[in-house]
Protein backbone atom coordinates (compact mmCIF):
# COMPACT_ATOMS: atom_id res chain seq x y z
CA UNK A 1 0.00 0.00 0.00
CA UNK A 2 1.46 3.35 -1.07
CA UNK A 3 0.25 6.53 0.56
CA UNK A 4 0.75 9.69 -1.46
CA UNK A 5 -0.63 13.20 -1.39
CA UNK A 6 -0.22 16.74 -2.61
CA UNK A 7 -0.77 20.33 -1.54
CA UNK A 8 1.78 20.18 1.28
CA UNK A 9 3.23 23.69 1.37
CA UNK A 10 6.44 25.19 2.66
CA UNK A 11 6.53 28.94 3.15
CA UNK A 12 9.61 31.12 3.37
CA UNK A 13 9.64 34.84 4.01
CA UNK A 14 12.49 36.11 1.87
CA UNK A 15 12.52 39.58 3.38
CA UNK A 16 11.13 43.07 3.55
CA UNK A 17 11.20 44.98 0.28
CA UNK A 18 9.85 48.52 0.42
CA UNK A 19 7.51 50.71 2.43
CA UNK A 20 4.04 51.02 0.93
CA UNK A 21 0.62 52.15 2.11
CA UNK A 22 -1.78 49.20 2.04
CA UNK A 23 -5.01 49.88 0.16
CA UNK A 24 -6.79 47.35 2.36
CA UNK A 25 -5.87 48.43 5.91
CA UNK A 26 -4.31 51.89 5.22
CA UNK A 27 -1.18 51.08 7.25
CA UNK A 28 2.22 52.10 5.94
CA UNK A 29 4.63 49.22 6.51
CA UNK A 30 7.49 47.41 4.79
CA UNK A 31 5.90 44.76 2.56
CA UNK A 32 7.21 41.18 2.72
CA UNK A 33 8.33 39.05 -0.21
CA UNK A 34 7.23 35.45 0.42
CA UNK A 35 7.81 32.20 -1.49
CA UNK A 36 5.40 29.27 -1.30
CA UNK A 37 6.35 25.82 -2.61
CA UNK A 38 3.67 23.15 -3.03
CA UNK A 39 4.91 19.54 -2.83
CA UNK A 40 3.86 16.07 -3.89
CA UNK A 41 4.28 13.82 -0.84
CA UNK A 42 5.03 10.12 -0.44
CA UNK A 43 4.35 8.62 2.99
CA UNK A 44 3.81 12.19 4.26
CA UNK A 45 7.33 13.20 3.22
CA UNK A 46 7.66 16.07 0.70
CA UNK A 47 9.31 14.55 -2.38
CA UNK A 48 8.67 16.59 -5.55
CA UNK A 49 7.92 20.32 -5.68
CA UNK A 50 5.36 21.12 -8.35
CA UNK A 51 4.36 24.74 -7.75
CA UNK A 52 6.42 27.82 -6.87
CA UNK A 53 4.61 31.07 -6.08
CA UNK A 54 5.91 34.42 -4.98
CA UNK A 55 3.78 37.13 -3.48
CA UNK A 56 4.22 40.50 -1.85
CA UNK A 57 2.02 41.11 1.19
CA UNK A 58 1.23 43.68 3.85
CA UNK A 59 2.57 42.42 7.20
CA UNK A 60 -0.46 43.80 9.06
CA UNK A 61 -3.49 42.46 7.15
CA UNK A 62 -1.83 39.97 4.72
CA UNK A 63 -3.40 41.69 1.70
CA UNK A 64 -1.12 40.90 -1.21
CA UNK A 65 -0.25 40.47 -4.84
CA UNK A 66 1.08 37.59 -6.91
CA UNK A 67 4.35 38.41 -8.65
CA UNK A 68 5.65 37.17 -11.97
CA UNK A 69 9.23 35.95 -12.47
CA UNK A 70 10.58 39.30 -13.74
CA UNK A 71 9.18 41.17 -10.74
CA UNK A 72 10.62 38.61 -8.34
CA UNK A 73 14.04 38.74 -10.01
CA UNK A 74 14.08 42.52 -9.69
CA UNK A 75 13.23 42.75 -5.98
CA UNK A 76 14.61 39.50 -4.54
CA UNK A 77 18.23 40.71 -4.07
CA UNK A 78 17.00 43.73 -2.09
CA UNK A 79 14.72 41.56 0.04
CA UNK A 80 17.56 39.14 0.81
CA UNK A 81 19.92 41.97 1.84
CA UNK A 82 17.21 43.55 4.02
CA UNK A 83 16.55 40.21 5.72
CA UNK A 84 20.27 39.71 6.44
CA UNK A 85 20.31 43.07 8.22
CA UNK A 86 17.13 42.30 10.18
CA UNK A 87 18.54 38.91 11.26
CA UNK A 88 21.78 40.58 12.40
CA UNK A 89 23.95 38.55 10.02
CA UNK A 90 25.54 41.67 8.52
CA UNK A 91 26.44 45.06 9.97
CA UNK A 92 24.99 48.39 8.84
CA UNK A 93 28.20 49.16 6.96
CA UNK A 94 28.06 45.84 5.08
CA UNK A 95 24.37 46.48 4.40
CA UNK A 96 25.10 49.90 2.92
CA UNK A 97 27.88 48.45 0.76
CA UNK A 98 25.57 45.75 -0.60
CA UNK A 99 22.74 48.19 -1.27
CA UNK A 100 25.15 50.51 -3.11
CA UNK A 101 26.32 47.54 -5.19
CA UNK A 102 22.70 46.65 -6.01
CA UNK A 103 21.97 50.26 -6.97
CA UNK A 104 25.01 50.37 -9.26
CA UNK A 105 23.98 47.11 -10.89
CA UNK A 106 20.46 48.49 -11.29
CA UNK A 107 21.75 51.63 -12.96
CA UNK A 108 23.91 49.57 -15.31
CA UNK A 109 20.99 47.37 -16.34
CA UNK A 110 18.27 50.04 -16.27
CA UNK A 111 18.64 50.59 -20.00
CA UNK A 112 18.01 46.88 -20.60
CA UNK A 113 15.21 46.21 -18.08
CA UNK A 114 12.01 48.16 -17.63
CA UNK A 115 11.34 46.91 -14.08
CA UNK A 116 13.59 48.12 -11.25
CA UNK A 117 13.61 47.47 -7.53
CA UNK A 118 11.90 50.79 -6.82
CA UNK A 119 9.08 50.37 -9.32
CA UNK A 120 7.56 46.94 -9.11
CA UNK A 121 4.37 46.85 -11.14
CA UNK A 122 1.56 45.52 -8.97
CA UNK A 123 -1.92 44.56 -10.09
CA UNK A 124 -4.20 46.64 -7.86
CA UNK A 125 -7.33 45.02 -9.31
CA UNK A 126 -6.84 41.78 -7.37
CA UNK A 127 -8.49 41.30 -3.99
CA UNK A 128 -6.19 38.58 -2.72
CA UNK A 129 -5.35 38.08 0.91
CA UNK A 130 -2.88 35.45 2.01
CA UNK A 131 -2.99 33.54 5.27
CA UNK A 132 -0.04 34.56 7.43
CA UNK A 133 0.26 31.02 8.77
CA UNK A 134 0.07 28.81 5.66
CA UNK A 135 0.18 31.25 2.71
CA UNK A 136 -3.08 30.05 1.16
CA UNK A 137 -5.17 32.43 -0.92
CA UNK A 138 -8.33 33.54 0.85
CA UNK A 139 -11.05 36.06 0.09
CA UNK A 140 -11.84 39.21 2.05
CA UNK A 141 -15.16 37.85 3.30
CA UNK A 142 -13.67 34.90 5.23
CA UNK A 143 -13.00 35.18 8.95
CA UNK A 144 -10.84 32.02 9.11
CA UNK A 145 -8.41 30.34 6.71
CA UNK A 146 -10.00 27.32 5.02
CA UNK A 147 -6.65 25.50 4.89
CA UNK A 148 -5.27 25.84 8.43
CA UNK A 149 -8.10 27.46 10.43
CA UNK A 150 -6.17 30.52 11.64
CA UNK A 151 -8.26 33.66 12.22
CA UNK A 152 -7.84 36.21 9.43
CA UNK A 153 -7.20 39.80 10.56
Amino acid sequence: MIIFGWNFQTIKQIGFVFKKVCEHCNNEEYWVLTRTITWFTLFFIPVIPYSFKFFLSCPVCRYGFDLNREQVNSIRPLAEVNQLLVDGKITKDEYQTRVDTLNRAELDSSNQNEITTNEVILDNNTDLIYCGNCGSKITKELKFCGNCGVKVV
